[in-house]
């Protein structure tokens, strides 16, 4: 347990999060707490304090391993042996812009040399890495420059800088291509899997318990769209995505109404790609990618995660490496030419040499995409709720495991065009889209980069709405909200009107 000492809250969330990048799943708490649970001080290992003025700020750290504090020990923890580092602050320490970069680099110093691990994005939390790259390409900066400062600046590793660089090129030549204020995306989710996996905290539900409901879900999704095409007919559609869930869970008659549906309320002729997630090999069939192929869908993501049969069926899969062969091969007949592969490294039992295997055999299978996502143990998925039973499963070469995938994609001809980080993931690392030239995936990017409204459609679903200069009160730049729709599908279907009635009223500029 890490105690957190500050006299000023300002930088809170900075210090949690280097906290939590260093001493990930570690609980942080305030010295308040003691007030009501004294017996925690027993706990307390470590003590960030610090010392916040108007000139400097200074930050110390307190090892308390074996060291029995009393009631007059905290706040203060005179006598005990500490390291400390500090900054200088220009000017007023409420200047976040200017102080947030130096107090979370003197943090992660601090944090590095107690802990002597380097973490490979240094002190970037955030979930776009690439951002900042983007903003100095659009400045006009060097390449050679934009990697240095990502070093000096943020401690990152020169192999995460340069992959942050390239990424932003790919990604900026197809945002140039994208009118922002003109187009839009839109997400139809369907929120129905054969089975939970271990690692999954997705709004998800069994298939085989709401079979029966599939119709009904249909029914409240059509209202929702019927809605949407009329509010958005002033604006040209350029991507369609349909995930989950398991979009391929659902029969084949099911996904021709949706497919059906969509073009019929959807003016199609200026969308650049349609996507479907047809997911987990053991659901999809050939009659339904034909029913795909028939709708003009143009690429389709066929997601193993590993080729490993012993970690598929720990992870809670039901199908097997050669389904996944079999399925590629059934998709190729059925005429699709760009089908993306996703992956998670670092999942239960797995290391470099299962992570080769699977590559291995991806290769011969030659997609036109590869995502590779390292392992996030959410909060409410079952990984994170057993994690006792699974904890000496979970490897520590991630890193390692990402630079195999990263040669092998290079060697398929596929490029990294997008990166993102989340929550909780494995040795604070990354997810990394790889595609062909030419064949990266439009939604995949503007859903990253916020630049376009993206709408979402059925349970689960949330639209990113970009509100610009003289709309929703803003004076300079662009705002994002969030329409969120409920998660489950029965208050879905439910309170259909209550779906349309929110997008109403985040839809009025």
């Amino acid at each position: 347990m890490i105690c957190l000492i500050q006299n000023v809250e300002d930088y809170n969330n900075d210090f949690r999060v280097m906290l939590q990048a260093f001493y990930p799943g570690v609980r942080i708490i305030i010295p308040d707490v003691f007030k009501s649970k004294p017996e925690l001080k027993a706990e307390i290992e470590l003590v960030l304090k610090a010392d916040i003025a108007n000139d400097r700020i200074d930050i110390a750290l307190y090892d308390l391993q074996g060291v029995e504090l009393d009631d007059n020990d905290m706040p203060y923890l005179s006598g005990i042996a500490c390291e400390n580092t500090g900054i200088d602050v220009a000017g007023d320490y409420t200047n976040k812009a200017a102080v947030r970069n130096p107090l979370k680099l003197a943090i992660y110093r601090l944090l590095s040399k107690r802990t002597g691990r380097v973490l490979p994005w240094g002190t970037l939390t955030g979930i776009r890495p690439t951002k900042i790259a983007m903003e100095a390409i659009m400045r006009g900066c060097h390449d050679e420059k934009i990697v240095a400062d990502y070093e000096t600046i943020y401690s990152t590793s020169k192999e995460k800088a340069r992959l942050s660089v390239e990424v932003a090129h790919r990604e900026k030549k197809i945002i140039d291509s994208v009118k922002e204020e003109e187009e839009y995306c839109l997400y139809i989710g369907i929120p129905f899997c054969p089975s939970r996996c271990l690692y999954c905290s997705f709004t998800s539900y069994p298939i085989a318990l709401y079979r029966d409901k599939v119709d009904t879900y249909l029914d409240a999704l059509e209202q929702e769209m019927q809605y949407v095409a009329n509010a958005y007919s002033h604006k040209r559609l350029i991507s369609v995505y349909i995930g989950g869930g398991t979009p391929s869970s659902i029969e084949a008659h099911d996904m021709d109404r949706l497919c059906t549906m969509v073009a019929h309320y959807f003016d199609m002729s200026s969308v650049r790609e349609f996507t479907i997630e047809a997911g987990r090999p053991d659901s999809i069939t050939m009659d339904k990618l034909l029913v795909m192929k028939r709708h003009k869908v143009s690429r389709i993501s066929i997601n193993p995660q590993t080729m490993n049969d012993e970690t598929l069926k720990l992870i809670g899969r039901a199908h097997t490496g050669k389904q996944t062969v079999e399925v590629m091969t059934m998709a190729r007949d059925a005429g699709f030419e760009n089908i993306n592969m996703d992956l998670i490294v670092g999942l239960p039992g797995e290391n470099a040499e299962s992570c080769k295997n699977t590559l291995e055999q991806i290769n011969d299978l030659k997609p036109e995409s590869l995502t590779v996502h390292s392992l996030a143990i959410k909060r409410a998925a079952n990984l994170n709720i057993r994690m006792e039973a699974y904890k000496d499963k979970l490897g520590n070469d991630i890193e390692s495991q990402l630079c195999l995938v990263d040669s092998y994609a290079r060697a398929m001809s596929l490029n990294p065009y997008y990166l993102y980080r989340q929550k909780n993931i494995a040795g604070n690392l990354e997810n990394v889209g790889y595609s062909k030239n030419g064949l990266e995936c439009l939604y995949n990017i503007l859903i990253m980069e916020e630049r376009t409204d993206i709408i979402g459609l059925g349970a689960g679903s949330s639209s990113k709405l970009v509100f610009r200069k003289g709309q929703r009160g803003v004076t300079d730049g662009t705002r994002i909200e969030r329409v969120e729709n409920c998660k489950s599908v029965d208050d879905y279907i439910t309170r259909i009107d209550e779906m349309i009635a929110r997008k109403k009223n985040g839809f009025i500029a």
